[in-house]
């Protein structure tokens, strides 16, 4: 009679699983949701016969929900592109489902630890799954069920111990442990029996506690340290859109407007002045930008950052490269992206089929740079690793840079092509990815973007300063971001040490687990 009524409601537990899911990440940040959104899903795939017969539409439909909710904003550049994306991201969920089913035992005896079994497999499962959308087809990690966990000051550190997979893979235990214990308990009380303890309830109390006190014991890990040298910065946030960035008029507009709003910045004295990623567009041999980058080079007492292309006429390579100008602009050092977004700066098979091109639009693809690059600046004494537009999403990347001892990194973004309830959401999902950066590497992150969110944040994940102009809004907004940023010595994290352990015994888990189903298929 239990499990007719989950049968009655399965859709319904579905489609419930699948707005907790949006409601984990911007704009709604409920963190708390993270922790509860898959019990309505489990009791679905667990206790409905209708479900497991065929778990994939259902799974399914989570995903639409899940992918549809948090990935809308996309559609404010391509509307088709987004409809095919989310289709393409709800496999995953759905796949989880058919996993689930067939690979994981449905019943477990009571008072047994099965149910700890259970909520393990099922989380390797997820993790792995989500550790192959980060890299198949390009990759597109966006929005990893760990994520959900950015506004939470203490859980959010469990990545310097596996990364965000780490987070998921607890996040997926502790729900099916809610689950389970919650079924549990019903039974208990359907049958009018004593209600005693439950072992899942147990488990799930005994994981939260256990990584709230780690989370906490990692906070406390600078205390009695004392403070590297002081950076003073100012980043100009112009607030240029960029839809009609390869016309010369626009280009003559936005670069007038840059300058005129980095008079300003200059007055604050910074050691280190930030523009936003190639928003103007061309190359700072180009003219004008070339003489205004000169002009202000020597009117700045510091350093001065800035995105641009690069092309290589020996090669016929085009590059989206950060600019490091030393004081007076005599000399600088160039980092080229190392990773490029797929459509907007490359188009794979392009030369094979020249018509997609011309279609979408995308005259000469953009190469990618080698390695990463860390800059050294004598005044102060400190050095950065650059990350430009998405890199601060990709644990790889930043992985890579962080391998050169920077001080700390240094993000420019250019966000121009999203605006209004779009961007809102966009840049809200981007920042919430660069803040496991700054955890899984014990150092800060400065973000210098052209419509937000340009703020400081720190080694634990918090934004500490953020550019916000007098009615309190951060996006779609322009104005000059100044403050100072100090690091304390950064630490040898477990993940930059040991990486994505996690994803590794996760793996094997669900091989372990397959071939188990493979050898009860071919023995029957």
């Amino acid at each position: 009679m239990f499990d007719r009524w989950f049968d009655s409601y399965r859709w319904w537990l579905c489609a419930f699983s699948g707005l907790l899911l949006v409601a984990s990440f911007p704009p709604f940040s409920c963190s708390t949701a993270g922790w509860v959104a898959l019990v309505p899903a489990w009791w679905a795939i667990s206790r409905s016969e209708q479900v497991r017969r065929n778990p994939i539409r259902y799974g399914y439909l989570i995903g639409l929900i899940y992918f549809g909710g948090v990935f809308w904003w996309i559609s404010n550049v391509t509307a088709i592109g987004t409809f095919f994306l989310v289709l393409y991201l709800a496999l995953y969920p759905a796949i989880w489902f058919l996993l689930v089913a067939r690979f994981i035992p449905q019943t477990c005896e009571e008072g047994s630890i099965c149910a700890i079994y259970r909520a393990m497999a099922a989380a390797a499962l997820w993790v792995t799954l989500e550790w192959w959308r980060s890299w198949f087809l390009t990759g597109f990690n966006w929005n990893e069920l760990g994520v959900s966990q950015a506004p939470s000051i203490i859980f959010r550190q469990l990545a310097a111990f596996g990364g965000v997979h780490l987070i998921s893979f607890v996040l997926v235990t502790v729900n099916i442990l809610w689950a389970e214990g919650l079924l549990g308990i019903a039974k208990t009380l359907r049958e009018k029996r004593v209600v005693r303890a439950s072992v899942p309830f147990a488990a799930a109390l005994f994981i939260v506690a256990g990584c709230f006190a780690l989370g906490w014991h990692h906070l406390q890990r600078h205390q009695g340290e004392v403070r590297g040298p002081e950076l003073r910065f100012a980043c100009v946030q112009p607030n240029i859109p960029q839809l009609q960035s390869e016309a010369a008029s626009y280009r003559e507009e936005a670069l007038d407007k840059m300058e005129k709003m980095t008079v300003p910045a200059i007055a604050t004295h910074p050691d280190l002045l930030l523009w936003p990623e190639a928003i103007i567009g061309g190359g700072v041999w180009d003219h004008p930008l070339n003489e205004a980058i000169q002009e202000i080079s020597q009117a700045s007492n510091g350093y001065f950052l800035l995105g641009a292309e690069d092309y290589d006429y020996h090669t016929r390579k085009l590059y989206n490269c950060a600019f490091l100008y030393s004081p007076g602009g005599e000399e600088f050092e160039i980092y080229r992206k190392t990773r490029l977004v797929i459509l907007g700066e490359f188009l794979p098979w392009g030369d094979w089929f020249p018509w997609i091109r011309t279609a979408i639009g995308i005259g000469i693809d953009f190469t990618p740079g080698d390695r990463p690059q860390r800059f050294v600046m004598s005044k102060p004494k400190m050095s950065f690793a650059p990350l430009i537009c998405f890199e601060d999403t990709l644990p790889e990347v930043a992985n890579k840079a962080a391998r050169l001892n920077p001080d700390f990194f240094v993000t420019i973004t250019n966000d121009g092509w999203y605006w209004g309830l779009c961007a809102d959401w966009g840049i809200r999902q981007h920042l919430n990815h660069a803040i496991f950066r700054c955890i899984e590497h014990d150092r800060p992150m400065l973000r210098c973007a052209n419509t937000g969110v340009s703020c400081v944040i720190d080694a634990n994940g918090s934004v500490v300063q953020r550019y916000q102009n007098d009615a309190g809004s951060e996006i779609d907004v322009g104005g000059v971001f100044s403050g100072t940023l100090a690091a304390y010595p950064s630490h040898e994290t477990v993940y930059e040490a040991w990486g994505d352990w996690i994803v590794l015994i996760s793996a094997l888990f669900s091989l372990m687990l397959g071939t188990r189903f493979c050898y009860q298929l071919f023995t029957l």
